[in-house]
């Protein structure tokens, strides 16, 4: 039998709703520090909703975000530590027994602009960092998400070469054919193979486009894979208030899971009411 694991869904679409300010570049970063208990109930209502994995709120928990949201280069790195391992420690508190932790690496600045990759030393810095503070903790997986720039992706490979703990990577998008940053998916594929890489997926684009990209990869290369796409009807928009119609969704859930992903789960525009349908339409499944 396939048996498909449930991903968890955003985290900063749930924290708006508590009116937390999310202002780039920290993004959801200081909630960690600032509302712990309602990023642990966040997770906690995933968890309830069935899913069997959540992520670590730790995607702006950079010290790179902090220094250029103004702060010196050694409060950038305390601030950024604290939310780190106070991310964590919300997860802890709110998975259940068989719940897998995955910890949270995504571009060092914006997702959907990859023309501003900071350059090789400083996404080192960033990553080896991040990395080194995940093998102080626990998680199960750790997980590359929302990556649509093939140098930061070749450095994060690079970088978890000997990493003990499974390794997944999350690709963003242009098209069906080319990341984000217009590398081919058969070159981005070349890079991955080179690698221990444990699933990839897809992340943060649209349904219509997620399953057009899952198609052509899997036309490529079967495959194990995941897709968590974002609930948008617009591409690349940091705002989610227009979002796919409920009366739609069920069905573009079922297109989603006839593609027999290994993981499943949504991004931006999501909360655990979906989460709950998703795994209603996984065990019907089964």
């Amino acid at each position: 039998m396939h048996k498909i694991l449930i991903l968890d869904g955003a985290v900063g679409t749930q924290l708006e709703l508590y009116n937390i300010s999310l202002e780039l570049p920290i993004w959801s970063a200081n909630a960690n520090i600032d509302y712990p208990k309602v990023v642990t109930k966040i997770h906690n209502e995933y968890v309830l909703a069935g899913a069997d994995i959540i992520t670590t709120n730790t995607f702006r928990s950079t010290p790179y975000t902090y220094k250029k949201a103004g702060l010196s280069s050694v409060k950038a790195f305390d601030y950024a530590k604290h939310s780190f391992f106070k991310a964590v420690d919300c997860a802890y508190d709110a998975i259940g027994e068989n719940t897998k932790i995955a910890g949270s690496i995504t571009s060092v600045e914006d997702c959907y602009r990859p023309e501003k990759f900071p350059g090789k030393m400083a996404t080192q810095d960033t990553y080896g960092q991040l990395l080194e503070w995940f093998n102080q903790c626990e998680v199960d997986i750790i997980i590359f998400e929302t990556m649509g720039n093939i140098h930061e992706i070749n450095i994060a490979l690079d970088l978890v070469t000997d990493l003990d703990k499974p390794v997944w990577m999350s690709l963003i998008m242009k098209n069906k054919d080319t990341l984000l940053d217009g590398t081919s998916i058969l070159e981005t594929l070349k890079l991955i193979d080179n690698y221990n890489i444990k699933l990839l997926l897809i992340n943060c684009n649209n349904i219509d486009l997620t399953i057009k990209i899952s198609n052509n990869i899997q036309n490529i290369r079967k495959l194990d894979f995941g897709l968590y796409p974002n609930l948008g009807i617009e591409e690349y928009n940091n705002s989610f208030n227009k979002i796919i119609d409920e009366s739609n969704l069920k069905r573009y859930m079922e297109s989603l899971l006839n593609l027999k992903p290994s993981v499943i789960g949504l991004c931006c525009g999501s909360n655990p009411s979906h989460i709950k349908l998703l795994k209603s339409l996984v065990r019907e499944c089964k």
